[in-house]
């Protein structure tokens, strides 16, 4: 059951930290491109995007398959 509920934890985490980057993203891309701090911003933005995928692909192989209530009673 821990487990259960420290993989649903992370995996809402995940997403709530999902929800920021892409935010962050959106915001990079409306700025301007003649203010001076837009190339860093989008530089930045794609580099979290990409680390944060990678990131997020590590974790979901760590978790493995997930036991149904019914293989946890068969045990």
């Amino acid at each position: 059951m821990a487990t259960t509920d420290l993989t649903t934890n992370s995996y809402h985490s995940l997403n709530t930290l999902n929800q920021s980057i892409q935010a962050f993203v959106e915001f990079a891309h409306v700025i301007p491109g003649e203010d001076r701090f837009a190339p860093l911003l989008l530089v930045l933005a794609d580099r979290l995007e990409s680390d944060f995928t990678a990131m997020r692909n590590d974790a979901i192989k760590l978790w493995g398959p997930v036991e149904s209530k019914r293989e946890r009673a068969e045990r």
